[in-house]
Parts: C-alpha cells; sequence; structure tokens
C-alpha cells in the first residue's frame, strides 16, 4: 500500500469514527452474560453455543475460521524469535510499550474508571506475560490452541470491562467509545512495533526478515483480538505510519498516565524475571521512551546506572549476533527462556488455575 492510501485509511474522518466502533461480535455475546474469569466467560460460550447457538455460535465461527492471509510458517518464525528474544523483548515491552501507552490520556481513562490504576499491577504484568508465553508454544495460535484461547479470552474481558464502563455512567462524549478500535489498535502496536523500537534502543537489532515474520504474528493475534480488518496493518512500514497518525491524534500525557507509568516501572524493582533495582528500571524506560516523554512522566536519572544501561545494550548486541551466526545458540536461547517463563509464571501467579484469571500456562 502506498503512502498516500495511508494518507487516506488513516485520515482524522476514518479515525474518528473508528473511536465510535468497538467490537460488535463479541460485545454482542458479553450482552448476554454476567462477569467472570475470561477462561470461565469462554467455557461458558462454548457452552451456550452448543445449548443455544445465536450470538454465541456466531462468535465461536468467525474465530474459528482462520483469515486466508495467515502464513504458518511466518507465525512460527516469529514464535521462534519471540522467545529467543524474551528476554530483552520482555523488558521493552514493560518499561516502555506499555508505559508509552499511558500517554494517550483518552484510553488510559479506562483504567481510572475501573479502579485499576493503583491496583493488582504486579499480577496486571504477570497477566500479560502469562498471554505471551501461550501465544508461544508451538501451534499455539492455531484454533483451540493455548494461546489461541487465552486471546479469545482477553477479547472477552476488554468486552465485559466496556459492558461494566457503559453501566457506570462511561463518558463517551469526552472520552469516546471505552476499548475503541483505535485504542485497540495502539494497543498491538505496543506489542508489536513498540516493542520491537525497544529492543533496538536496548542494543537487539532483528534481522528484515523476523521483523516481516513478527508483524505477522500480531497482525493475527489483532485479528483474534476483535481489531476490525480496516484497522490491520498489512507489513511494518504500514504500522509505524498507523502509530505516527494514533500518536498525534492521542498524545496526551496527564497526571493520570505519569503516576501510572511510575508505578508500572517500581512495581518490577527486584521482582522475577529481571531482579533489577528501580533506579536501573528508570534508566532502561528513559532509554527506550526517548527523553520528551520520559521527562514528562518525571523519571529519575541515574549517571551510575546509565553505565549499567550501554553494558546491556552491549550484552544484546552480541547475544543478537550470535543469534544469527549461530545456529545453535538460537535454539538453546528458546528452550531455556520458554521453561524460565513458565517457572515464573507459576511462581507468581495463583497455585490454584481455578482461582487465576487466565487458567492455563503453557
Amino acid at each position: 500500500m502506498s503512502h498516500v492510501n495511508y494518507v487516506h485509511k488513516y485520515s482524522n474522518d476514518i479515525l474518528d469514527k473508528m473511536r465510535h466502533v468497538c467490537d460488535p461480535l463479541v460485545d454482542a455475546v458479553t450482552d448476554k452474560m454476567d462477569r467472570q474469569r475470561p477462561s470461565a466467560m469462554l467455557e461458558e460460550v462454548e457452552r451456550r453455543a452448543r445449548l443455544e447457538c445465536g450470538v454465541f455460535q456466531d462468535f465461536l465461527n468467525q474465530t474459528q475460521q482462520v483469515p486466508t492471509w495467515v502464513d504458518w510458517q511466518l507465525i512460527e518464525q516469529a514464535r521462534r524469535v519471540n522467545l529467543a528474544f524474551n528476554n530483552v523483548r520482555g523488558m521493552a515491552l514493560l518499561v516502555s510499550s506499555l508505559v508509552e501507552g499511558y500517554s494517550l490520556s483518552k484510553a488510559v481513562h479506562v483504567l481510572i474508571a475501573t479502579g485499576r490504576l493503583h491496583q493488582d499491577v504486579t499480577r496486571r504484568i504477570y497477566e500479560t506475560a502469562q498471554m505471551s508465553h501461550n501465544m508461544n508454544v508451538k501451534d499455539g495460535m492455531k484454533p483451540n490452541g493455548v494461546g489461541f484461547r487465552h486471546c479469545l479470552e482477553v477479547r472477552l474481558l476488554h468486552s465485559m470491562v466496556r459492558k461494566y464502563l457503559k453501566q457506570h455512567h462511561w463518558d463517551i462524549a469526552k472520552y469516546d467509545q471505552p476499548i475503541n478500535q483505535e485504542d485497540m489498535a495502539f494497543t498491538i502496536i505496543e506489542f508489536d512495533y513498540l516493542a520491537v523500537r525497544g529492543m533496538e534502543r536496548l542494543g537487539a537489532n532483528l534481522s528484515e526478515a523476523d521483523r516481516y515474520a513478527l508483524h505477522h504474528f500480531w497482525r493475527y493475534a489483532a485479528y483474534l483480538h476483535g481489531v476490525d480488518e480496516d484497522m490491520l496493518t498489512k507489513s511494518p512500514q504500514e504500522e509505524i505510519y498507523q502509530y505516527q497518525r494514533i500518536r498525534e491524534r492521542q498524545y496526551n500525557p496527564n497526571e493520570e498516565g505519569k503516576v501510572l507509568a511510575l508505578t508500572v516501572i517500581r512495581s518490577l524493582a527486584k521482582k522475577p524475571p529481571f531482579y533489577l533495582p528501580e533506579e536501573l528500571l528508570f534508566e532502561l524506560s528513559r532509554l527506550c521512551l526517548g527523553d520528551e516523554l520520559a521527562d514528562v512522566y518525571q523519571l529519575p536519572r541515574h549517571a551510575l546506572w546509565h553505565k549499567a544501561v550501554l553494558a546491556y545494550q552491549t550484552a544484546n548486541k552480541i547475544s543478537t549476533k550470535l543469534h544469527y551466526g549461530i545456529p545453535l545458540s538460537a535454539y538453546l536461547s528458546e528452550q531455556f527462556n520458554f521453561k524460565l517463563a513458565q517457572r515464573v509464571l507459576f511462581d507468581n501467579l495463583d497455585q490454584d488455575a481455578n482461582k487465576r484469571a487466565f487458567k492455563h500456562i503453557a
């Protein structure tokens, strides 16, 4: 798609419209359900599809239908890249991607309105890691795979949050529809483009082929999460343009976003899997975000720890060269990182699977 077509596709008129479009398919489902754990909601959908058909079967039929553009070889390639670079990718995601998302004041108001600005921050971080882990299982993104199901569970959760907010006087005139298509698209950007950008700033530069595979992976993930076909990007270049347009329109960091950013970074201090001090995490975040947003968030500077960041960059550059130069190195990284993530999740989420928001840890 040419740059000219990007301009039309992401014009203000179209994006304004997308701020008033949510996810009609799943919203019709949750309209007939009570809120419960996401995994239990998906199980109820499946049970009621067998008994009632209707909107429940419509939802399952649509999500089970894999788009013709999905390339499973690219999905597998991306899965292995995710695992091989899981450490630096996880760092970039947590101290950069998700934190930048808090600079979009309308979107972050969902967290404020649901009372989750300060609550359960650490648990939500591990739940995010749980989703990524489940999506990185071999064949996990195929219909009924553990990653596939986790995406649908998140989609149901988002729909139930929309339902809750609308029942509790959400101000549509001020904030537009909650968890709308533009905001959903930006969430995917956080997991793809912004994570990759953060990895690069931390010293891990992916090959063009791997970058393309990752984009394809997250394009399919976006589809499963309910992003409208018109908002799905077809290339990394289009995704960058989409990011730039949304940021131009919605970037408005406020006090709530700053508090949430600081809270998330501090909640990671000395916690697994990184076990890093707060001062170092702030320096890593500043490097990934850039000084403009870091200054808005008032992230502290630590000259001594900045030297540690430079050493971390160098280590990532070396490991990236090993990854692309020695195939065994890539394989060993994949195996080690998968087992590490699995252990961290079992140690830090509820031991009783039936008490977790998302039951399965692959």
